[in-house]
Formats: C-alpha cells, structure tokens, sequence
C-alpha cells in the first residue's frame, strides 16, 4: 500500500485544560511524496509551517504543559477494556524517514518558567527553520538552518550538518547580543546582586558525537564574549562589578572528557566596588547566598559515584588559559567600619596574567600595574600557579608615595590623632610553597607628621608621636622591614594582621623601652639606656664611649627627640670609691707638681704612679694634707710606714652627701661634654635632671653608680610632646 498526495492545514488552535491557548498555526502544507505503512518506508517531500506560536511553560513543580496535556490525552483515549492483538513473527525494524525539505517560517515562541524564585519570559520571534535531506538511514547526512530573535534583541543562528543514525552532528553556531539580564531568576536565590544590562555573544563550531559505549561528546571552538555588563547590589543598588568588554578568543571546550582551552582573555574598562561593611566584613563575602548542601552535590557523592562519573568524563576538568589581559580597569574601595569612612581608587588597572595551567605543575607569569588614589603607581609581578595541591605564589608588590593624609579617620579611630601630612611606600614580597607562607614587607614613611589630637575609646594608650620620632631619621623617614613567615592552613594565620600587630609593638616599644628601639636600629641594645661608672669616679671607660658614640648617633639622626641625663650614685660603694678616688688624687696631684706639668694642661687624672715611686709621693701627700698627725717630742713629723700614712690620710678624708650628689652631677656633666664634644647634637636638645634620690631604682645585675638617659620629644607648630 502507498499514499501520496497533499495536505492543507489552516488556522489550528489548541488549548490545555484550563482552556489557555498552547498552539496556534496560521497554515502548513505537506506533501506526502510516498508513504508504505507496511514497509515501514515513509518518504515525505516537504512540509512547510507558517507563523506557528507555541506556549512552552513550566510550573512551580516542574511540570510542563505539554508533557501534561499529551499524557491527559492519552488517558482519555485510552479504552477501559484491554485489546490484545497478534504479535508480528518478525522483529520489527525501524522506520524508513526521509524527509526532503522542512521549513518553519516566522514562528513565535513563548516560554514562561515558573519554577524559580522569580518567574521567566522569554520571547522567540522570527524563528525560522530549513532542514533538507533528513534520513533515518545510517550514515546519512542532512542539512540544518535555523535562526530566531530572541527578546527582539538577540538573534541566534545555526546551520550544518545532521546524521540521526548515529546521532552526531556539526554545527556553526553564531549567537549575538543576548540579553543576560531575564535570566537572573535562575541564580537569583543564589547571589544578592542584580544583573542591569549585559549581553552574550559567540561564534564557533560545535560537534555533537555519539561514541557508543563511550556515550556522547560535545566539542566546541571559537569565541565569545559578554559586553556592557553591569551589575548592582540588591541591598543597597550601588554599582558591584561592570565592564565594557569580556573577549574569549580562540575558546576551546568539550564534555567527554571535559576541558576548556582558552587562547586569550581580555577584559576591558572594568569597575568593581570593594567595601568592608560596617560588620567588618567584606561586601563580596556576603554577596554568595549561602544554604545547605545540595543531595546531589559533588561534595556529597559517595566515591563510587565520583568515580562513576570521572570515567563518564565528568572528572576533574582540564582548564588552561593562555594569557589573561586586563586595560582600564577601577577598583573603588571604601571602608565604613570607621567614621567618616574612608574611601579611594585604584585606576588605570592593566597588565597581563600569561600561561594559567590548572591542572599542571606550571607557574603562570604575572605583571599587573595601576595607580592608587591620585596618582601613586603600583606594580605586581611574578608568578603563580593556583592549584591548590601544589599552590605556588612568587609576587611583588610595590608603590611609592601614597599620600597619607586621607588615612585620617584610621588614624584618629587607632591613634588618637589627625595626620597632617606623610607620604607611605610599600614593597612586599610573598613566597607560597605548598601553602608555606614567607614573607618580606617593607614599609617605608616619609615625613610622617601628626596633627591634632583627638578622643577617640579604641586609640592606644600609648606615646604615639615620641614613638613616630624614634622611628624618624634626621630626613624625617622611617623605614621599615617586617618579615613574616606561617602556614595556609593555619586558620590563626593573617599576613596583615601580624604586620599591624608588630607596628603596634613598635610604639608599645618606644613607650616602655625607647633605647631598646634605637638599639636594634643602631647597636648597643637596651643598654644604650644608661652608663655605668667605677665607684667613686667620674671618668668614662673606652666601653663606655663606644656606647655614647652609638647614642650619639641615633639622637642625632631623630631632631625631635631631646635627651635627658641624670646622675646617681651608690651612697655605701660610691662614699668608699670616693674616698679612695680622693686620696689617689692627692698623690696623683703630688706628682703633677714636681715634674712641672700644671701648666701644660695635663689632669690629675691622667698621672700614672708606678709602684717604685709610689712611697715618695704618699709621703709628700701625707706631709701636704692638713690634719693632726703623730710627731716627735721636738715637735717634727713621725716618720711612719705606708699602711700607716695610707690609713691616716683615708681617715681623715670626710665624704658627705653633698659630695655625693656633686659626684652623680659630675657624671651626668662628663656625659654631656662627650656628647657634645660631637659636634652632632644641639646642645639645646641635651639636659641635665636634678635626681630626686641620689640612689636610683635598683635594677638586677646594673650598679646604682650610673647615668640614666631619658627620651622626649620637642613640642611642634604648638603641640605639646607626649
């Protein structure tokens, strides 16, 4: 049996259930070519479809109206009774199709997807359709054009080739502005942000191949891109991230196995907004809604499921991109967990990221530049391989002369102060190994100045400006090098926060141990402090001078720093030290005066006694000294032995506390001559402190008998030191 011949059809209208339209058709023509039913040999030679609409919908349980409507149907078709009928001897076959030529022409359709949080609309128009030489027979191939509008903005068009048996086909695909924005209600549950505008585009080819038992493989080439994006913040509708053009050229993916090759990224005229929230946190860790973890997530799949899917070509993906371009892009940063709040840029962002290999032991090279605020360059190059199993991180950073003065409301929430001017340059270098973090920041102030002082309940309590003047150089700079080295997994572990923390034991330190500051800057240590003295003497050793000369250097370099000196004295071990210091001098002086060098400008304190002349000038001293002594009974001096003059004369030698205190202020003297002897410091920066107990604050394994230094810091344009 064979049928041939034409049909007609005009003005078809159908409906669902509730009597809401689902298809409509204007016309269609077929022309049957030749059917045989009992052959299963159908050969059809058109079929042409004028202006069809189509209502394609999806309730909120998942269930399409189509699917609905055909089941219904079936149901009422379907008689009560079971009919049996005589199976065929012959295993049926499949059908015999061709079809020579299929078109839709100006067709409509309407989806509406009611299943997300927010419904979608989307309207096709202008769909068109032409395929020819459709076949069942295997091997054989036809021919697809089909293009449409899509939201009377988009237009998407695909033409190639088609076999059905198998099911493999190549196609050249040519997408152009479509719309991302009516697609947002299906991530819109997901992320607090709303997409404004944007398109997508792409051109490529795609390949759709059956591999039997290897199952189905898609491969896709050629390029896309997503331009005049712009997205908001649903809390607040301000700007979150935007760009003029995102270009992926030379794309490469494919399911079975899974990879996707990227030739080129380029992103161009790209705007992100950075804020850290009131909270304390920042505005893009909040923009992730987050809930539990979805049954059939990958995180949850049992290993054998993982496995199951890895073989399919589901596994881990095989992703590399060739080289990452960035122009034109701007970062806004703003701050408000203070107030005012601070905010700045970061403009002109370019450079390229070159070579990003996912899955391979292969560090990326980087090379990023921009410019802070006004106009302060910043540069980061290196390299990175993201991996996490094997993370590697080889980066720089730097910038030079950030102006500090918009940092105010930090310094004023943190230090108690306003800044009144300063310059900050950075130079860090991170090295990551396996997650093993070191690190080398250097940071560098220039003219850091202070202004006023304000109230403020999270300020430390501490000398913030004589700190900064400890800091300082004579140039007004202070430079920095702060290495810090941890682990990744550590979760205690935070580059910057461990960097702030070492600033604020900075000026923890300058507070409670100033000298021992400059000793590590400048050699000598914490005892750079004080000077330690011989009993009963005034004189500084060759130790000691080193130790001034030190001192001297690190006062002279900081100009805001004035030093203060007090002398003391060991009332038990000095009034002993004293005595025998006098009584030396005596001899000493006796000598002085024979050899006729008084003149000369020789001190007593540089004449040597050598043992063999020792008793000649003992004598003449006990002979010189006023106070009774044994004589003769015609009145003359009684010879006597040295221990016994030495005894006589040390007897009668009176020590009392006015002494002592002209002993620590002689000490304290000495020490500011040798000071300003330099020539480095202005002796108006040097004083003399009257101690309030000649004995000073006993301190483990250090002798009373010492000069203690003091730091403060001049008062500036008015402001009182602190």
């Amino acid at each position: 049996m064979e049928l041939t011949g034409t049909m007609h059809l005009r003005d078809i209208n159908i409906n669902d259930l509730k009597d809401e339209p689902i298809f409509r058709l204007s016309s269609a023509h077929i022309d049957l070519g030749s059917l045989r039913p009992l052959s299963n040999d159908f050969h059809i030679t058109k079929i042409t479809i004028y202006s069809p609409e189509l209502l394609l919908q999806r309730d909120k349980n998942g269930a399409i109206n189509l699917q609905s409507l055909v089941e219904q149907q079936a149901k009422i078709s379907t008689p009560e009774k079971k009919i049996t009928y005589p199976s065929p001897s012959k295993k049926a076959e499949f059908p015999y199709v061709m079809l020579d030529q299929f078109q839709i022409q100006g067709g409509k359709l309407f989806f509406l997807d009611e299943m997300p949080v927010e419904a979608v609309h989307l309207t096709m128009d202008n769909l068109n359709l032409q395929a020819d030489s459709l076949s069942t027979v295997k091997e054989s191939k036809g021919n697809i054009d089909f293009s449409l509008e899509l939201d009377k903005q988009g237009k998407i068009s695909v033409k190639g080739r088609i076999s059905i048996d198998p099911l493999n086909a190549t196609f050249a695909v040519d997408a152009k502005n479509i719309a991302l924005a009516p697609f947002q209600p299906y991530f819109t549950d997901k992320i607090k942000i709303n997409i404004r505008s944007g398109s997508f585009s792409t051109a490529g080819n795609i390949d759709w191949i059956d591999s039997g038992q290897m199952g189905m493989k898609i491969r896709y080439a050629g390029t896309a891109s997503i331009t005049n994006f712009v997205s908001v913040e649903k809390e607040n509708g301000k700007d979150f991230l935007k760009w003029k053009s995102l270009f992926f050229d030379e794309l490469e993916g494919g399911y079975n196995p899974l990879y996707l090759h990227i030739k080129d990224v380029s992103l161009t005229d790209f705007y992100s907004r950075l804020a850290i929230e009131p909270d304390g946190m920042f505005n893009v860790q909040k923009i992730m809604i987050t809930g539990e973890t979805s049954p059939e997530s990958p995180a949850s799949l049992p290993e054998e499921q993982k496995q199951a899917s890895a073989a399919k070509g589901i596994g881990e993906p095989d992703i590399s991109i060739g080289k990452v371009t960035l122009q034109g892009g701007r970062i806004d940063f703003s701050d408000y967990t203070i107030k005012p709040y601070y905010s700045t840029q970061l403009k002109r962002i370019g450079g390229r990221i070159s070579g990003l290999f996912f899955t391979k032991n292969e560090p990326a090279d980087v090379e990023l530049r921009g410019k802070i605020g006004s106009d302060v360059p910043l540069e980061i190059v290196g390299k990175i391989n993201p991996v996490s199993d094997n993370l590697f991180v080889d980066l720089t950073a730097k910038f030079r002369g950030l102006d500090l003065s918009p940092f105010t409301p930090y310094s004023r929430k943190y230090l108690g102060y306003t800044i009144e001017k300063g310059k900050l340059s950075l130079d860090v270098k991170y090295l990551i190994v396996k997650k093993k973090l070191d690190s080398q920041n250097r940071i560098f102030f220039d003219q850091f100045t202070l202004g006023d002082k304000v109230e403020s309940k999270d300020a430390v309590k501490l000398p913030v400006k004589l700190a900064i003047s400890l800091l300082k150089d004579r140039n007004g700079r202070i430079d920095l090098d702060i290495p810090v080295s941890g682990h990744l997994d550590d979760p205690e572990f935070n580059v910057w926060k461990i960097v702030v923390k070492i600033l604020k034991n900075l000026i923890a330190k300058a507070a409670t141990s100033p000298f021992a500051l400059l000793g590590r800057m400048f050699g000598g240590g914490e005892e750079l402090s004080y000077i330690e003295f011989d009993y009963g003497s005034a004189r500084v050793n060759d130790e000691n001078l080193k130790k001034i000369e030190h001192l001297v250097k690190a006062i002279s370099d900081r100009p805001e720093i004035k030093l203060e000196i007090t002398g003391y004295c060991d009332k038990e071990k000095d009034y002993e030290g004293l005595k025998n210091y006098l009584f030396s001098q005596k001899i000493k002086a006796q000598k002085l005066q024979k050899s006729g060098e008084i003149s000369s400008g020789v001190s007593v304190d540089d004449i040597t006694i050598e043992p063999e002349e020792y008793e000649k000038y003992l004598t003449l001293a006990y002979k010189e000294t006023k106070f009774p002594k044994p004589r003769t009974a015609l009145g003359l001096l009684k010879k006597l032995p040295v221990s016994e003059m030495e005894k006589l004369m040390l007897t009668n030698i009176k020590i009392t506390d006015d002494d002592l205190r002209a002993l620590a202020h002689q000490r304290a003297s000495t020490v500011q001559e040798l000071i300003l002897k330099s020539g480095q410091i202005n002796p108006e920066r040097i004083f003399i402190i009257e101690p309030k107990n000649l004995t000073p604050e006993k301190k483990e394994n250090l002798k009373n008998s010492r000069v203690e230094f003091s730091l403060e810091r001049f008062a500036v344009k008015g402001n009182a030191s602190n």
